[in-house]
């Protein structure tokens, strides 16, 4: 199992570096780390689900733990299936 700790902003800026970091961890188990997470942008937001779907579709495990409040609210603020991702609980 692999973790990886996402960056303090996901913006566009960081948009590049995060789908690479996906890329490079394809084909094993993935826990992201979004305990430092405090902007959540919306072409973060879609690669991270683009990434959900793939790992949903092979047999290997993806899942995001220690999620930050703000994590949690901007995903929801967009829409997206909270419970899909923030699996653990959010971080205090």
């Amino acid at each position: 199992m692999t973790h990886f700790t996402l960056p303090t902003t996901l913006d566009t800026r960081a948009a590049p570096d995060l789908l690479e970091a996906l890329r490079a961890h394809q084909g094993q188990d993935l826990i992201l780390d979004a305990s430092k997470v405090d902007s959540l942008g919306g072409l973060c937001l879609q690669i991270l689900l683009a990434a959900k779907a793939e790992w949903g579709s092979s047999p290997f495990h993806f899942s995001v733990e220690n999620p930050t409040p703000v994590f949690c609210e901007q995903m929801g603020a967009f829409g997206a299936a909270i419970e899909e991702f923030c699996l653990q609980g959010a971080a205090q």
